[in-house]
């Protein structure tokens, strides 16, 4: 039995193949997904990213940053990390624990070509 990678790609990607396709649905600036929190005001690699709906809005994300990606379901504590071919770790979690919030953490590995992306953590609010 072979690899599978995450959303059937038919090959094992790097985030930078993943931003411009989440960038059409999701805004995106200076190597940041989101807008920057209110609540983070010291921190700027914190971001949210508002929706109707913020789990599915989170999944969404998820799926499209993470696609291509080998990924690991934790379904016990409701998460899921996906590692990208370029050593970047994208973290999905239902809840948060900061605020309660859906959030994605994509964290970069230094030195690798990452198509200009940051290391952030989006929470995903409810409207």
């Amino acid at each position: 039995m072979g690899t599978t990678y995450k959303g059937n790609a038919t090959h094992y990607r790097s985030i930078s193949e993943n931003i411009s396709q989440t960038a059409l649905k999701y805004p995106y600036h200076d190597g940041y997904f989101g807008v920057d929190s209110p609540r983070a005001r010291t921190r700027d690699f914190v971001k949210i990213i508002a929706s109707d709906d913020p789990i599915a809005t989170a999944t969404d994300f998820y799926n499209r940053i993470a696609y291509g990606g080998l990924e690991t379901i934790y379904d016990d504590i409701d998460m899921k990390i996906t590692e990208m071919a370029d050593g970047t770790y994208i973290t999905w979690r239902k809840t948060s624990t900061s605020d309660g919030s859906p959030a994605v953490d994509i964290n970069i590995v230094d030195g690798a070509d990452v198509g200009g992306i940051k290391y952030q953590k989006i929470h995903f609010v409810e409207v």
